[in-house]
């Protein structure tokens, strides 16, 4: 059967008098276009289906109700509420828009419970304010997708819009492939490499000349053992020049886009004002380099402007579709490809009707759903969106999107619970004798999967990469920085917990170097506390969610009681630590997906809103003969799952000579210090994390 917008029969209820609508958009705005382009006609959507809903009379709808479809070659109204009653799911796309984890709450009788952060999050996501909640420069911009905080899509617009017809095809992109990457070298070692490269190559011309070589190539490409030496030079001075030719082709892509200033610019040169444009491209895109410009970044340069900002909107919607729908599964449970990129068989899960079926990757699914029935494909069906709605369109716009059918594990309650895998472990101390780094290989890094038990089976939804603790340097109580193995609790605990925009509580072993950070206070550049790492906020040390860990006892009188050691899952700010770098013992995760993931469980366990906590938490410290004071009101927005949901930690895979951690303060190699024997640990967990369960400090239980 074939659906038209005209036939009654693809329409829902009342269309006696429907009629064909127009090309226009629906409600088209009066605001006059910042860039004075005209509007462009509305695409088709992509697959033809029944779900188009039978326009709505604007006049008569209400903001609240409104929301969108494209359907054959127009984009119409229609009533948000007849959508939802009709099985689809509303998309929302307003600027003030921010995740399940962050909207208000209220108490069991009724009284409002504020997340106060929900503000913060949209003034971010709008390029209104920086962290600190001060209104933005003019022209300023977050860039924050690394750090969990998409764009709006009012801000979407204005890049495509100011992007248009921007062509950076002249760049080289041969070049741009023809290294692994290149290094974010600082002034002197650059000027110390480009000298080294002209010596080897002089070098190199006496060794041409000795063999009758043509050019360097023709050396590097020999297999002479008796000339090993110089065929290793050069393929380092070819190696070195291709990164040097990449450069000059990121000097000009970072141009074009207008991200620099070339009279603040050396030429030639990876100087400050090319790393501060690469750094900007690099958080722009949501690329998890940092100025070092990796094999990401340069494939990333070698696309258009145009295809950069299409993949930005498919974030953005993949975020939005995610949270409208209360999905999860994004495909990260598929096992990786074989070493020769054969494709290893995908999980299954066995359906209501016994039939073995894929575990879906529904945010891909609801993402592209989200793209056909707003009639976007291509970056150019992007920039006509955005040229048919001005930014107040985005006080209101919503889409009515049919999505892919959830599983059948999917229920009000669902059965999770959580595994972290430990991966591989090294107790070893990395150093030897005289200081020398020893090598600690790992295989497998720490991952974190979310599973659901239905229908007698443990379905995995996510796997994501974690963290554990491991070797960190930390302050002893002789005011002296040892090294210490902060590792993570093994065996069951439970997730009691959800904390939105937690807080971090220093313990009194963190390096005082970290605790105050340069800001411009009344036109002056002064030290203050630094509130971005305690939070709460998208840089706090526990970015801006967290679950507590903490362990179930069971006492011989039947009480319950919930023991916290300190340990957490949450978001971090610190994305190139899920790389593989230790914490020290919370399991991290990037923060985008700890939202996702803790706003998920909100949805789909039975819980308590408890709201803001109250902390009156104050501590003065002393550095470089001024005195700082640290003030933090509440420990977060809290929300109590009843029952929790449990965890279980692996102890992972045992490497190295030592099968259990060294419990004590070791000296750090080349550092002097005061005594022979460090000082003994203070035992607290603090030291592992601050901001305990309500009713338990780190340590106690509750």
């Amino acid at each position: 059967m074939v659906f038209a917008v005209v036939s009654c029969t693809a329409l829902w209820a009342g269309c006696s008098n429907a009629s064909r609508p127009t090309s226009q958009s629906p409600s088209p705005s009066t605001e006059p276009d910042p860039q004075g382009a005209p509007v462009a006609p509305v695409p088709k959507p992509h697959v033809p289906a029944p779900e188009a809903l039978r326009p709505a009379a604007t006049e008569r709808l209400p903001p609240e109700r409104r929301a969108i479809q494209v359907w054959e070659e127009s984009e119409r109204l229609v009533d948000a509420e007849q959508a939802r009653g009709a099985g689809l799911v509303v998309v929302d796309l307003r600027d003030e828009w921010a995740p399940r984890l962050f909207e208000d709450g209220q108490t069991a009788d009724g009284k409002p419970l504020v997340n106060r952060y929900r503000q913060v999050f949209v003034g971010l996501a709008n390029d209104k304010t920086d962290g600190d909640g001060q209104p933005l420069p003019a022209g300023g911009k977050n860039y924050l997708e690394l750090f969990g905080i998409p764009p709006a899509l009012s801000v979407l617009r204005e890049r495509f819009l100011a992007d248009e017809g921007r062509d950076c095809s002249g760049v080289d992109t041969e070049a741009l492939l023809g290294t692994h990457g290149i290094p974010a070298w600082g002034e002197r070692t650059e000027r110390d490499e480009l000298a080294k490269h002209d010596k080897r190559g002089a070098r190199l011309a006496k060794v041409l000349a000795e063999r009758g070589l043509a050019d360097v190539a023709a050396l590097a490409a020999l297999e002479d053992p008796s000339q090993a030496r110089a065929i290793k030079e050069a393929r380092s001075h070819l190696e070195f020049a291709a990164k040097r030719a990449a450069l000059a082709e990121v000097e000009k892509r970072m141009l074009c886009e207008g991200r620099m200033d070339p009279g603040k610019h050396k030429p030639g040169f990876y100087d400050g004002a090319l790393r501060a444009a690469v750094v900007e491209f690099q958080e722009e895109n949501m690329l998890l380099d940092r100025a070092d410009i990796g094999r990401g970044t340069l494939e990333a340069m070698t696309r258009s402007i145009g295809d950069n900002n299409f993949a930005a909107l498919r974030r953005v919607l993949a975020e939005r579709a995610t949270h409208a729908g209360g999905i999860l599964e994004d495909g990260s449970v598929a096992p990786p490809p074989k070493r020769d990129g054969t494709p290893r068989p995908a999980p299954t899960y066995r359906d209501a009707a016994g039939v073995e079926v894929p575990i879906p990757d529904l945010v891909s699914e609801a993402t592209q759903a989200t793209l056909d029935w707003l009639g976007i494909e291509t970056p150019e069906d992007a920039t006509a969106f955005f040229k048919r709605h001005a930014p107040r369109d985005f006080q209101w716009l919503k889409v009515a999107v049919p999505f892919p059918r959830k599983p059948d594990y999917y229920l009000e309650h669902m059965d999770l619970f959580v595994e972290i895998d430990r991966g591989d472990i090294w107790y070893d101390f990395p150093f030897d004798d005289k200081g020398e780094k020893q090598p600690q290989p790992r295989r497998l890094l720490p991952t974190l999967t979310l599973f659901t038990r239905w229908n007698g089976q443990q379905i995995p939804l996510v796997k994501w990469r974690s963290t554990i603790g491991g070797w960190r340097t930390e302050m002893a109580s002789d005011g002296h920085d040892y090294m210490r193995y902060k590792g993570s609790d093994v065996g069951p605990r439970v997730w009691r917990h959800i904390v939105s925009a937690p807080v971090w509580i220093p313990p009194e072993s963190t390096p005082l170097g970290g605790m105050v950070k340069r800001k411009v206070v009344n036109g002056r550049s002064q030290w203050v506390t630094n509130y971005d790492e305690v939070g709460p906020g998208y840089l706090s040390a526990y970015g801006l969610a967290m679950a507590i860990h903490v362990e179930k006892r069971v006492h011989r009188d039947g009480k319950v009681t919930y023991f916290d050691n300190g340990i957490r899952s949450h978001g971090s700010s610190d994305y190139r630590s899920l790389l593989g770098r230790f914490s020290h013992g919370c399991h991290r995760l990037y923060n985008n997906l700890a939202v996702r993931l803790f706003s998920f469980v909100l949805s789909h366990r039975k819980m308590q809103t408890m709201g803001p906590v109250t902390l009156d938490f104050r501590r003065s410290f002393y550095k470089d003969e001024k005195i700082f004071d640290l003030r933090l009101p509440v420990r977060g927005y809290y929300y109590l799952l009843d029952p929790p949901v449990p965890v279980e930690v692996l102890e992972g895979n045992i490497k190295g000579k030592l099968k259990a951690p060294i419990d004590g303060y070791v000296k750090r190699p080349g550092a002097d210090y005061p005594t022979s024997r460090p000082p003994p640990l203070s035992g607290s967990p603090q030291d592992k994390s601050g901001g305990a369960a309500p009713g338990a400090g780190e340590g106690n239980e509750a």
